[in-house]
């Protein structure tokens, strides 16, 4: 079967299949046969694909094979023949002299140089005794050498006088009157975190009430009653020597 039969049949197939659809279109149920019959043409659509492709292979290798035979051809018209030759061309081509041997050169012995003189060292000079410097370093005529400096004892710093050390307390034992403007700022820093839990608003009302405070051991029963600190600690120890200050 040509692949021009093989086409025909598989139209006719397909047109079958497309009556057959047409056919159930707008009912609800389908019949089994529609199955059946649908099936048995779809199988039949596939031989005859399945054969046009076989054919298809089979032509696709025919023409290969007609390109490659047309190919060698072409090559071996193209190529070359070398023909022997015939005995009258043989017969009449001269045969190649003979060449002539070549000398060869004469091989002859190189003269030997004539011998050199070695040359004779010259007598090494005789070195003249020379006189030994004195190491030690002479001073130039017409200068008068620098003397040598002595060196200064550094003094060690005096200690402090007994007139230094009572300023210095009365200095810290100046009288205060506002505890608020008393501290440095590193001891209000310190106060305020160690004795106040750092709050400042708190520390400023407990100077501002201590400032009202009359005597001193007013004040140690007002801070009492304000906070529970212990007294004896370094950091409310340094708090209680500027509030001794204001009663000086």
């Amino acid at each position: 079967m040509s692949n021009q039969e093989r086409l025909d049949q598989l139209i006719q197939h397909i047109d079958e299949l497309a009556q057959l659809t047409a056919s159930i279109r707008g009912t609800e149920i389908y019949p089994v046969s529609f199955f059946s019959h649908a099936f048995e043409l779809t199988g039949k659509m596939q031989v005859d694909l399945h054969e046009m492709e076989i054919g298809q292979i089979e032509l696709f290798d025919r023409q290969l094979r007609q390109h490659r035979e047309q190919i060698r051809a072409f090559e071996t018209k193209a190529r070359p023949s070398f023909e022997a030759p015939t005995p009258e061309q043989a017969s009449t081509t001269p045969p190649p002299a003979p060449q002539a041997d070549e000398e060869e050169p004469i091989m002859r012995p190189t003269p030997m140089p004539a011998p050199v003189p070695e040359p004779q060292p010259d007598p090494a000079p005789t070195p003249e005794p020379t006189s030994v410097q004195s190491q030690t370093p002479q001073a130039p005529a017409g200068t008068t050498p620098k003397p040598t400096p002595i060196p200064v004892p550094k003094m060690a710093p005096a200690p402090l006088s007994h007139a230094d050390t009572s300023l210095n307390d009365a200095i810290e034992r100046t009288k205060l009157t506002d505890l608020r403007k008393a501290f440095t700022l590193n001891d209000r820093f310190r106060f305020c975190r160690e004795l106040f839990d750092r709050d400042e608003a708190r520390m400023n009302d407990t100077l501002s009430a201590l400032n009202e405070a009359h005597s001193y051991s007013e004040s140690l029963d007002l801070l009492r009653a304000r906070v529970q600190w212990d007294f004896d600690g370094e950091t409310a120890t340094d708090f209680l020597k500027f509030i001794e200050r204001r009663f000086v």
